[in-house]
């Protein structure tokens, strides 16, 4: 069932760890079964370089885009010139330097003008266990303090005593650190323009109470040429009275008579150097909305008529501005011969890709809420009304805040996937193997591109990148080498552990020559045991350092798998001479007791300690690689559930309204997500979270005249229903198709989308000539009506030319879609609301079952109520 594809892929080193971890076994013997290792590759995948960009001269690899780095030349920003001195404390192995990396966090706090607000999770802070990572949950805020009355200076008041040769201030805030470094430091941004004017105060600084400073919150250096502001143009000093008071338009006034915090606006350029003195001690300004790509002029971008201050996705902004994770990705970079001190940061590149993000996702989150009483989604019925009663403002219309699907990691977005893959399931079937693929830290892909002093974990930026060429390697191998068989259908989503690192999940519908149905196949695909180390030692190491489980249990009671019960994975299993199907559950595979063990992490482990696995592609992708056969589960809605689980998130009621009554999906999104760096690299670089093939149509499921349309909140009205095609929807569409197309006519709605494509600017219906769609129709619960019987009705009739078409039966014009349906004798007695519940079955989970349950019974009456209760049980308790 392999494929044999060895060509093109280099040598691998094995680590000495992986060679120290090969521990002795019994003498090998014949093993009849030994099939399952035939045809492995001798060598390890490696990704490779491709040529740099023609453009910006960042180094690339294969599987990224032309336009990754700088949008095919359309950014082109100038790269800061070090500070000697300050270079050498980034890139250096002296002591100094490594103490400097060491405790980057706290140098960068300490030198800070703003105060960091942020929720970590402090088990992976912690520097006393495990890896460092910086887990943040919830939003992240930089405030700037006034310079009131206090009893110990701090951030930017220290800058106040800064010209003081003892620097006293600073070594009472610095015990802990090397005080020739914080002495360096000092003196290092004396160059910085906020550094300059905040010194300059020195000799004021017993008599405070009058003094202002104003911040320069505006923009208009021109990046591409130049990024280094005068003092002059960052902040001005002034007396109350003073004349001084309006130098600049857009500011933020401290005062020296009061200690209040104001927040450094995420759109403004100074929110960067600001924050992060270390990655720009000369000032420099980062992002902001107003920053021309290549070949705009300046005095264009500065025109308000043309580009908004505050707006990025606007028009004039969308053509002629560079977008803040595009601005992002390009600072991310590796060019030859250019330092770049944020890839030396270490820690600190942590904390600014992660707060880096946060400030992307607050952008794009802030035009959602922005437009939410701008561009509205209302039922084209409803507008109708509206105009009918005398009102024509569109403002008046019903609000109804949201995070829409459209967001990629939201709630909607989630449940729309999830939904999208139970309909690959409707079409195709059950999936018949469930993958998992976690990055390996040590891929020299990743070693190679570290600099001195560096683990991976200091360059979250590599991993992200790495693991998305391998990613695409992996798609290659399964979708287009077939290296397990034939798929013709798939979803995969990515996700990030709490320790941040990637691994993506895969749920491969098989085609039918592949499917694994007895366990005499699944031994061909999969092993659960330790390969002979001295036939295929490269593979013994990686099973050993990659699919070796725990240990656990009595061997050790604290392992992050141990639960009151038991280890949550069901490990150690048991010994089995031989594979057996699983009953709704994943196969028991083969465990023999054949003598081979292997010590990892201090402990003698044996076959029953074994991750399943694919012999092939571990050897070739070197990482862990978790795969399963799935065909005997019986509830894939599980197994969808959990890989579309979502945006990794704390407990929160989805539900829970505050005290006015209203639910903010938005801040809901925000409050509840936790973000680690990887993650945070991941989506600057817009790597995608997931996918499935075929593609899935929502279709829209709406009475006549019911259908959504977008419209300004400042519109007439009259002008919106006048628009062309306003009026129209897929389902109008569909019924206009069965009139002009003759061969559209035997096709039911749901299943449209195979066979004709919707052409969304013009909205109509195609004949489709090239690949192949899935159409989904909408959920409808019976307690909504006629809405619920048009479902019912479009699932079982086809040709039909309009509603009304649809409501003709026998040449009678029905009243509602419920007579029509009973009319055709698609409701029987409860027939439809078991049926009902035995769609919601597929994709719904035991609690919303549940919900739909008892809505059936207070509103639709059931005639056989415990008939529907014990045929539907089971999978209503399933939680219990």
């Amino acid at each position: 069932m392999f494929q044999q594809m060895h060509v093109g892929y280099d040598n691998d080193t094995l680590e000495d760890e992986e060679e120290a971890i090969m521990s002795s076994a019994i003498p090998s013997e014949v093993d009849p079964l030994d099939f399952v290792y035939t045809n492995i590759p001798d060598t390890t995948h490696i990704l490779k370089l491709d040529a740099n960009c023609k453009h910006c001269k960042a180094k690339k690899i294969v599987s990224e885009t032309d336009g990754f780095c700088c949008r095919n030349g359309q950014i082109e920003l100038k790269q800061p010139e070090p500070i000697p001195e300050l270079m050498r404390l980034w890139s250096s192995m002296d002591a100094d330097s490594r103490h400097f990396r060491e405790n980057i966090r706290f140098f960068n706090g300490h030198f800070a003008f703003t105060t960091l607000g942020v929720s970590l999770d402090e088990n992976y802070t912690n520097m006393k266990s495990g890896v460092y990572t910086f887990r943040a949950h919830g939003t992240i805020y930089h405030n700037v303090h006034s310079f009131g009355p206090s009893s110990r200076p701090e951030h930017l008041q220290l800058y106040f005593y800064d010209d003081d040769p003892t620097i006293t201030h600073r070594k009472a805030a610095t015990k802990q650190l090397d005080q020739d470094v914080v002495k360096k430091l000092v003196d290092i941004l004396k160059e910085n323009p906020y550094s300059q004017q905040f010194r300059s105060l020195g000799a004021h600084k017993d008599n405070l109470d009058d003094y202002r400073i104003d911040l320069n919150t505006d923009k208009r250096l021109d990046q591409r040429r130049y990024n280094r502001p005068l003092s002059s143009e960052v902040a001005a000093i002034w007396v109350e009275g003073n004349d001084l008071a309006k130098r600049f338009d857009r500011r933020i006034t401290l005062c020296g008579n009061n200690n209040e915090r104001h927040s450094i606006r995420v759109t403004s350029g100074a929110y960067d150097p600001l924050s992060y003195p270390l990655f720009y001690p000369r000032g420099e300004l980062g992002w902001h909305p107003k920053l021309p790509k290549r070949n705009v002029p300046l005095e264009v971008v500065l025109n308000p008529q043309l580009v908004h201050d505050d707006d990025e996705d606007a028009e004039g902004n969308i053509r002629l501005c560079v977008f803040v994770r595009d601005y992002y990705c390009y600072m991310l970079q590796t060019r030859h011969a250019i330092f770049n001190p944020i890839l030396c940061g270490a820690r600190l590149l942590q904390q600014w890709a992660v707060d880096m993000y946060v400030k992307i996702e607050s952008c794009r989150l802030r035009w959602y809420r922005k437009n939410q009483t701008q561009i509205r989604a209302d039922l084209y019925k409803g507008v109708v009304n509206a105009i009918t009663s005398g009102e024509r403002r569109a403002s008046a219309v019903g609000v109804r805040i949201v995070l829409p699907g459209t967001y990629p990691g939201g709630d909607r977005d989630m449940k729309k996937r999830h939904m999208d893959a139970m309909a690959i399931v409707h079409t195709y079937g059950k999936p018949d193997i469930f993958l998992t693929m976690t990055c390996n830290t040590k891929w020299e892909e990743i070693t190679n591109e570290l600099l001195p002093g560096q683990t991976a974990q200091d360059r979250p930026d590599i991993v992200a990148r790495v693991f998305f060429g391998k990613l695409e390697a992996m798609k290659d191998m399964l979708f287009k080498k077939h290296i397990l068989g034939v798929v013709v259908a798939y979803v995969y989503v990515v996700e990030f552990q709490k320790r941040g690192l990637p691994q993506a999940h895969f749920l491969l519908i098989m085609d039918s020559t592949y499917k694994l149905i007895v366990p005499e196949q699944y031994d061909r695909l999969i092993s659960a045991e330790l390969p002979d180390k001295h036939k295929y030692p490269e593979l013994y190491a990686m099973v050993v350092k990659h699919m070796m489980h725990g240990p656990c249990g009595a061997l050790n009671p604290k392992n992050v798998c141990m639960q009151e019960n038991g280890c949550k994975c069901r490990y150690l299993r048991s010994f089995n001479e031989n594979t057996a199907q699983g009953k709704d559950s994943y196969p028991v595979y083969r465990r023999r007791d054949d003598g081979r063990r292997a010590k990892v992490r201090g402990k003698m482990l044996d076959n029953r300690w074994v991750v399943p696995y694919n012999p092939y592609l571990l050897r070739m992708f070197n990482c862990h690689i978790n795969i399963e056969v799935c065909s005997s589960i019986k509830a894939v809605k599980y197994l969808y559930k959990y890989i579309y689980k979502g945006h990794d998130k704390a407990s929160f009621n989805i539900d829970q309204p505050d005290a006015d009554g209203n639910i903010d999906e938005i801040k809901r999104y925000v409050d509840a997500r936790w973000i680690t760096p990887p993650e945070a690299m991941w989506r600057i670089f817009g790597f995608p979270l997931c996918a499935n093939y075929p593609p899935i149509l929502q279709l829209p499921l709406h009475l006549p005249n019911m259908h959504r349309v977008a419209f300004n909140a400042q519109a007439d009205l009259k002008n919106v229903v006048a628009l062309e095609n306003i009026s129209k929807s897929m389902l109008t569409e569909y019924f206009k198709a069965n009139q002009e197309h003759p061969r559209a006519r035997n096709i039911l709605y749901k299943d449209f989308p195979g066979s004709f494509t919707w052409q969304k600017k013009k909205k109509f219906w195609k004949p489709r000539v090239e690949r192949f769609q899935i159409g989904r129709i909408v959920s409808a619960n019976p307690a909504e009506g006629d809405r619920y019987y048009l479902r019912v009705l479009l699932n079982h009739v086809t040709g039909k030319t309009s509603f009304d078409d649809l409501l003709t039966v026998d040449g009678v014009l029905c009243g509602s879609f419920r007579e029509a349906a009973e009319r055709l004798g698609l409701i029987e007695a409860d027939n439809t609301l078991d049926d009902c519940l035995t769609e919601a079955e597929q994709w719904a989970m035991p609690c919303s079952l549940r919900r739909l349950f008892a809505t059936i019974l207070v509103h639709c009456e059931p005639g056989d109520v415990r008939g529907l209760w014990d045929r539907h049980l089971e999978p209503m308790s399933d939680d219990y």
